[in-house]
């Protein structure tokens, strides 16, 4: 007798989402400790490491081998290396390094354990208040984010063309590396990073030493409050609206319209863009949750929101991409 009838229920996906976890935090501990910097030069044993590093063999051993079953390192004779992925993406200098994210991964990762609080709560249990937190850990957010804020600028790069575009306004923009890139690829380009006061001083010292830094000009102000000074080409909005609830993200997409050129372009990027359906893209859908456990009203909002807060702030023809990863693009046109 079958011990499993034809049409008998499995529990396949509670398995495959518990299995799921640990490996990402696998990931996230190699990422915290430095590992694949450390095996930039190739191969080294575990003794090498460990000694580098100044933790006990045994323990890191465990880590390592369990980094080989998720297939970001790799054994040889002489000891572990970096897969191609880590080589790439987890390596500290490289020019797609991603590794400086695992501080907003260890954040959001937390958060998302508090869930279940927060709904019991109303209130969100792990709630990201950046007026408290220290310059030390407000510079550390920053250069943790920057390599996305980088890639971000490469893919709007890659996505649409700025050809003709003489002047950027970042809105928002943290370490103000897309705008950055968006100049080193661009030399007529005229970037203006525009953000807090106290978010721009802590990052004026990331954005000089980045390719396109020494373009780009910084630029305090509110977008809740008023749009930057003069009109520009394009406007990019980066993992703002996401943050934001309902009449803050329409005004936050008023303002930035204001100063757009008639023809200009308003870029809004993030994680947060949701299909109507309001089930994809994954990334987006899980994203949402996170965002109830960090923020008194952020939220993923979807297309149809963004295209109805864009229609009132006098841009059309909007379009959206939705990247592999999940993140999206919505790109709009300023009428005259």
């Amino acid at each position: 007798m079958s011990d499993n009838p034809e049409g008998a229920v499995t529990p396949d996906t509670i398995q495959r989402l518990q299995a799921e976890v640990p490996a990402a935090f696998a990931m996230l501990a190699g990422m915290q400790l430095g590992l694949f910097s450390e095996l930039a030069g190739g191969p080294r044993s575990v003794a090498e490491l460990a000694a580098t590093l100044g933790v006990a063999e045994d323990r890191l051993a465990r880590l390592l081998y369990a980094l080989v079953a998720v297939g970001l390192l790799e054994t040889r004779e002489t000891g572990f290396a970096n897969g191609p992925e880590a080589a790439s993406f987890l390596v500290k200098g490289r020019p797609d390094y991603v590794g400086g994210v695992h501080e907003l991964l260890n954040q959001l990762w937390h958060a998302d354990m508090l869930t279940a609080q927060s709904v019991r709560s109303g209130r969100p249990a792990a709630l990201h208040d950046f007026a408290a937190a220290s310059d030390a850990d407000m510079a550390a957010m920053l250069r943790g984010m920057h390599g996305t804020a980088i890639a971000s600028g490469r893919e709007l790069l890659r996505r649409f063309n700025f050809s003709r575009c003489r002047s950027v306004v970042d809105i928002g923009g943290g370490s103000g590396g897309l705008v950055a890139t968006l100049c080193d690829a661009r030399p007529g380009l005229k970037g203006i990073l525009f953000d807090l006061p106290r978010t721009a001083a802590l990052a004026a010292d990331i954005l000089a030493a980045t390719p396109g830094g020494d373009r780009v000009t910084i630029e305090t102000g509110d977008i809740l409050r008023a749009p930057p000074g003069g009109t520009h080409d394009a406007v990019v909005l980066r993992a703002l609206v996401q943050v934001l609830g309902q009449a803050d993200a329409a005004r936050a997409i008023a303002n930035a319209a204001k100063a757009l050129r008639p023809g200009g372009t308003l870029y809004i990027m993030g994680g947060g863009i949701l299909d109507d359906s309001r089930v994809s893209p994954r990334s987006a859908v899980f994203l949402n949750v996170t965002f109830m456990n960090l923020y008194e009203a952020g939220a993923a909002y979807t297309e149809a929101q963004h295209r109805e807060w864009l229609l009132a702030a006098g841009c059309s023809d909007m379009q959206r991409v939705t990247l592999s990863t999940g993140s999206g693009i919505i790109a709009a046109t300023r009428q005259s």
